[in-house]
């Protein structure tokens, strides 16, 4: 494989992954090589920020004792990254539109396929990088030297993620190769994103729930969570490199990611170009009957939905905006699920469950939901619509009401299954459907103004939407960062109003919460509302 011009794909692909930080390079002069290297120290700050900040939490377990927590989150991280990979792979492989200018250059498939899966493994790996550090600190915890313990870490993370990667890009390329997919794209699309969501959450509620057992250490009994069997050879990998078991490990690791790389080698990338080109050709919209006698505002609502029933978009936008924030919610840990673990919650803690339904809200909101990106999808016929006589205030309104009813349903529905699982009163469940609400609304405003102020209408793949102001940065900050004194707040609130139930702390907590509200809500009807008349 010819190294430069493998570079060469690389290269663009990086330059089309955030546009707007590749334009503010270009103005502060950079070009070629320097350009690359800025976008690629981009990807790098965001990995060690994500890293350090989850890092800390990791120190606190022994790994080396505990295979039933190290295999969950193992489990968990590879959800993640399977959620994630087989909606990027999706998008980066058949919804973009830089094949056709590769067809008369002297590229190879195979340097085609590296290349985007390189951009792919850029998008994915700051989130699952703590991974790196869960294998380095297991191995370190288990006796090995500190230099062999970081090297072991890192090969066995190249090794899960590729595998992980190669099975997203079969189930990717497997099932876009099928009849049935060419025939039906868009049903068949939309099935791959429900299928991939649920099969995720499944999962990880499946490793949330699983029971715990005890083993005796020294002495000393260590709680430990039941093993998830089919990865348990990594942890005999990591702990015991040079053993029986732990070359077994390492093995089946090597094994099964050389038994992918030869599969995709053999059977897909032959006919890659055809592939792509024959998907991405497909007709991916039915002519619909026009209906006689619509309003205008019954028009735009009906073109707004068909803009997040778009399969390519809404399957990472979705996957982005609820795996995520379920994942980092449950591998730091539910401060209610801890109080909730010797009973049912009492109705005084009204309060707290309203406040942990605005938290939620502010985790499943971001700028990878649909409410931050609704103008954008709009494309170039957002600049056509605002040469139409219509109101640009009453068209972003609807716009708005739509990307808000998504966010309720997320968030509301979240916390009802949540009350089922931990068999709340109806007040308190009506408690957290509000919170969830006010929640809802007020991050909502927040980011379909921010989806406003950077607006972009010439994106070529989703993700290129996700990377606009502070990019996935901002966004891993915000999220770790909102689970760390989210979980503050709430469990020192949960204490106080248990401990001191003579203080009236829910009137203030709520009463404070809802000023909070008012005074930002106030802020951007004076500053994006307003300023739309």
């Amino acid at each position: 494989m010819n190294k430069r011009k493998l570079a060469s794909l690389l290269g663009v692909s990086l330059l089309y992954t955030n546009p707007q930080y590749t334009d503010q390079a270009r103005r502060k002069g950079k070009s070629d090589k320097k350009l690359i290297q800025a976008i690629v120290m981009q990807y790098v700050l965001l990995a060690l920020i994500f890293t350090v900040l989850y890092g800390f939490m990791l120190f606190t377990v022994d790994f080396s004792k505990m295979p039933g927590f190290f295999t969950m989150y193992v489990g968990l991280f590879g959800l993640l990254a399977m959620s994630q990979g087989v909606s990027v792979i999706y998008n980066v492989f058949f919804e973009s539109k830089d094949l056709e200018a590769y067809l008369p250059l002297p590229f190879r498939q195979s340097e085609i396929f590296v290349s985007k899966i390189l951009a792919v493994t850029l998008t994915v790996v700051p989130y699952v990088l703590p991974l790196f550090v869960l294998f380095s600190l297991t191995a370190w915890q288990a006796g090995n030297w500190l230099v062999f313990s970081i090297v072991s870490g890192l090969l066995a993370f190249v090794l899960l993620l590729g595998i992980l990667l190669f099975i997203c890009s079969l189930i990717v390329l497997g099932l876009t190769r099928t009849k049935v997919f060419q025939k039906h794209k868009k049903l068949m699309t939309t099935g791959l994103m429900v299928l991939t969501t649920v099969l995720s959450i499944a999962g990880i509620l499946f490793m949330q729930l699983s029971g715990n057992t005890s083993n005796i250490e020294q002495g000393i009994e260590v709680l430990d969570r039941t093993p998830f069997i089919p990865l348990l050879p990594v942890h005999w990998a990591i702990t015991n490199p040079f053993s029986q078991s732990g070359l077994l490990g390492w093995g089946l690791l090597i094994g099964l990611f050389m038994i992918l790389a030869f599969t995709i080698k053999i059977f897909f990338l032959p006919r890659l170009y055809e592939q792509l080109m024959t998907v991405s050709t497909l007709e991916t919209f039915k002519k619909k009957k026009q209906k006689i006698g619509q309003t205008t505002p019954q028009l735009l609502r009906s073109y707004n939905w068909q803009l997040i029933k778009e399969p390519g978009v809404a399957m990472q936008i979705f996957s982005s905006s609820v795996i995520i924030p379920i994942v980092m919610l449950i591998s730091f840990g539910s401060v209610l699920n801890q109080i909730a673990g010797s009973g049912m919650l009492p109705n005084r803690l009204v309060g707290v469950v309203f406040v942990s339904g605005v938290f939620l809200a502010y985790l499943s909101c971001n700028q990878a939901s649909f409410v931050a990106n609704l103008i954008s999808l709009d494309r170039e016929n957002y600049d056509f619509i605002c040469t139409l006589p219509l109101s640009k205030k009453a068209y972003l309104k609807e716009k708005f009401l739509i990307g808000f009813l998504i966010q309720v349903i997320i968030s509301g529905g979240t916390i009802l299954a949540a009350s089922l699982f931990l068999k709340l009163s109806l007040l308190l469940t009506i408690s957290g459907v509000l919170g969830a609400t006010l929640g809802s609304f007020v991050m909502s405003v927040i980011y379909f103004a921010r989806d406003y102020r950077l607006l972009l209408t010439n994106w070529t793949s989703v993700t290129q939407l996700f990377q606009r102001g502070g990019g996935t940065i901002l966004m891993s900050i915000l999220i770790v960062l909102g689970i760390f004194v989210g979980g503050l707040l709430i469990g020192g609130y949960a204490f106080a109003t248990l401990a001191l139930p003579f203080l009236p702390l829910t009137p203030l907590v709520i009463g404070m919460i809802l000023l909070i509200c008012g005074i930002i809500l106030y802020i951007y009807k004076r500053r994006f509302w307003d300023y739309l008349d």
